[in-house]
C-alpha cells in the first residue's frame, strides 16, 4: 500500500471536492438476459395428493449461473391453509433448490435467487382441488466468465479474504451492502448502487472459478430486497446513501440477522486524526488469484481527511466495493460512513458518506417497509447461580415505546433478598466472562438508579426482585441515544456477599428489546 504526502489545510478539502476523477465503485457480474418464453399453461392437481403438475429444464450452455425472470406466476391454494402451490426450482450443478409460493414470488418480484451452472429444472406443484396454476418463463439471465478491472490505491493489492456476517455482495448491481443495528437489522450501501439493480443479498459468498466467474451461495443465504422499504439519495461524494430491508429467507423463514448473528454499530464520524484506523470490507473485483473476484475481503489504512459529510480514507477498494461499511478500527469497530468511491490516484484517498448525513438520519429514524420497528423484547445469555443457589431472571412487562403509549417495564425475580442492585444497558450484544458470569452488554453500559431488591427481611432466599420503568426512561429524554427502530440489551447486577472479592457479584441473563413507535 502506497501512502502519498498530504495536502494540507484549506487545499485538502478543495482538492477533494473538486477532483473529477473519484468514480463510483459498482461492478455488476458479467451477464447476458436473453428472452427463453416457456408457458405451463392454465393447469391444476386432478389427483388426491400432492403432485407436480408441470415441469421443465431451463438451460444456456456455457453459462456460469442462472437466475429466471417471469412474467406471470398464478399459484393456486394458501399458506395459511397449508396447501399452497409452489414453484420449485433446482440446480444441476450443485443441487441447490428454492421453493416460492405466491407470496414469496411477489417478494421475488417473479424472479428467482441465483443458481450455479447453466440448467436449473422447474417444477410447479399442486395440492388436489386448490385451483387454478400457471407459470410463464421469459427471460433468463446468465451468467459470463468475468474480466475484472483493478482501481486500488498503490502499486500493491493488500486486501485479504474475510468472512464478516455482517457483510453482503448485493445483486445484480455489484455493490456490498451491511446489516445494521436498528430494530430489524436492516442495511445501507451505496445510494449510486440503488435502486431497480438492487434485489437481492447474498451472504456467505463462495470462491469464484479459476477463472474469475462469481459462484453464488446457496438459495439459504439468498435474501430478496423490500423494494417498498429503500430510502436513499445521491447526489455526489458525502450525500451518497442508501438504507433498505431484505424479507425472510424462502427456504430457512430466518432474517439475514438471524441467519448471520451480527450487525454494525453506527457511530457519527470522530473528529479528524490521522492516526484513526478504517477498515474496508466488501466484495471488490480482482483477477489475482481471479478466484477472489466480488468475494468478501477486507484492507485497513489511514483516515486521510473528513469534510462534513465527506470522509476519505488510504485503504485499499475496488470496483464492487461501493456500498462498504467505513469501520472505525480505532474506535471501537463501529460504522461511521458507506464506501462510494475510488480516488486514491488524486494524491487524497477513497471516499465514502458518513452517518452524519442528515439525509440518511432521517431515513434512519423514519424507516419504510419491512424495516418499520415491531416492538418487541426478548431475553438471551446465561444468568450467574448465586451463592445460595438462586438463579436470578430477567423478564418484562408491557411493549417499548418512544412514544409512552405503552407501559414498559424491566424486571428481575429470583434474586437474593435485601441487596442492592443496578439495571445497566448498552447499544450492543456482548458475551464476556466476568466476576464468575457473564458479562451480556457489549460497548458503553448507561447504569441506571439503584434500586434494593427487598424479599425476606431475614435470612438469606430467593425472594427478591427489582423493576425499572424503563418506558418513563426512553420518554425522559434523559438518554438522546434511545429512540424508536433501534435494539437494547440490558441485564441487572446486584451484590451477592456469598462469593469472595471481586466475584461477589451478582448477574441476571440479559434482555433484547427493541423500540417501536
Amino acid at each position: 500500500m502506497l501512502f502519498r504526502s498530504r495536502p494540507t489545510g484549506l487545499a485538502v478539502v478543495l482538492t477533494l471536492l473538486a477532483s473529477a476523477s473519484a468514480i463510483a465503485q459498482e461492478a455488476p457480474p458479467p451477464s447476458r438476459l436473453l428472452p427463453y418464453p416457456v408457458d405451463s399453461g392454465v393447469v391444476s392437481n386432478a389427483t388426491g395428493e400432492l403432485a407436480v403438475i408441470a415441469s421443465f429444464p431451463v438451460e444456456v450452455r456455457g453459462a456460469t449461473w442462472v437466475r429466471l425472470h417471469f412474467s406471470d406466476v398464478l399459484l393456486g391454494g394458501s399458506p395459511e391453509a397449508a396447501n399452497a402451490s409452489i414453484v420449485r426450482v433446482t440446480s444441476y450443478l450443485d443441487g441447490a433448490t428454492q421453493e416460492l409460493d405466491q407470496l414469496r414470488a411477489r417478494e421475488w418480484r417473479n424472479t428467482t435467487a441465483y443458481f450455479n451452472g447453466d440448467t436449473v429444472q422447474v417444477e410447479l406443484l399442486a395440492h388436489p382441488g386448490t385451483g387454478e396454476n400457471r407459470l410463464v418463463l421469459e427471460r433468463v439471465e446468465a451468467g459470463e466468465p468475468a474480466d475484472p478491472t483493478k482501481s486500488q490505491c498503490g502499486p500493491t493489492d493488500d486486501r485479504v479474504l474475510s468472512s464478516d456476517p455482517r457483510s453482503a455482495r448485493a445483486m445484480p448491481i455489484g455493490c456490498t451492502a451491511w446489516m445494521i443495528n436498528d430494530c430489524n437489522h436492516c442495511f445501507l450501501t451505496a445510494g449510486h448502487c440503488c435502486c431497480s439493480s438492487l434485489q437481492v443479498m447474498e451472504f456467505n459468498v463462495p470462491l469464484s472459478t479459476a477463472g474469475g466467474s462469481i459462484v453464488h451461495p446457496p438459495p439459504q443465504d439468498q435474501y430478496a430486497v423490500d423494494a417498498s422499504s429503500i430510502q436513499t439519495n445521491y447526489t455526489g461524494i458525502g450525500n451518497d446513501w442508501a438504507y433498505f430491508g431484505a424479507f425472510t429467507n424462502t427456504s430457512t423463514g430466518m432474517t439475514a440477522y438471524q441467519k448471520q448473528g451480527n450487525a454494525y454499530t453506527l457511530a457519527n464520524p470522530p473528529a479528524f486524526n490521522p492516526a484513526h484506523v478504517i477498515r474496508i470490507t466488501g466484495y471488490g473485483v480482482d483477477s489475482s488469484p481471479a478466484q477472489n473476484n466480488q468475494v468478501q475481503q477486507t484492507h485497513f489504512g489511514p483516515l486521510f481527511a473528513i469534510s462534513g459529510t465527506a470522509l476519505y480514507y488510504q485503504v485499499d477498494t475496488e470496483g464492487g466495493n461501493s456500498g462498504s461499511a467505513v469501520q472505525w478500527e480505532s474506535g471501537g469497530g463501529v460504522a461511521i460512513g458507506i464506501h462510494t468511491n475510488a480516488g486514491c490516484g488524486t494524491s487524497s484517498g477513497n471516499s465514502g458518506t458518513g452517518v452524519n448525513n442528515s439525509g440518511l438520519q432521517a431515513a434512519l429514524a423514519n424507516p419504510k417497509g419491512v424495516c418499520v420497528p415491531v416492538a418487541k423484547a426478548v431475553t438471551y445469555c446465561t444468568a450467574k447461580v448465586t451463592s445460595n443457589g438462586c438463579t436470578p431472571a430477567i423478564g418484562f412487562t408491557g411493549t417499548p415505546s418512544a412514544s409512552g403509549a405503552t407501559p414498559f417495564h424491566i424486571t428481575a425475580n429470583n434474586v437474593i433478598n435485601q441487596k442492592t442492585g443496578v439495571l445497566f444497558y448498552g447499544y450492543w450484544k456482548g458475551n464476556t466472562a466476568i466476576f464468575g458470569g457473564t458479562l451480556c452488554i457489549g460497548g458503553t453500559l448507561k447504569r441506571t438508579p439503584v434500586q434494593n431488591s427487598n424479599g425476606s427481611a431475614s435470612g438469606s432466599d430467593c425472594t427478591g426482585t427489582f423493576d425499572f420503568d424503563m418506558g418513563a426512561h426512553i420518554t425522559s429524554g434523559v438518554d438522546p441515544a434511545l429512540g424508536k427502530g433501534k435494539a437494547y440489551f440490558a441485564q441487572y447486577w446486584f451484590r451477592d456477599s456469598g462469593f469472595t472479592p471481586p466475584n461477589n457479584v451478582g448477574l441476571t441473563n440479559a434482555l433484547e428489546f427493541d423500540v417501536g413507535i
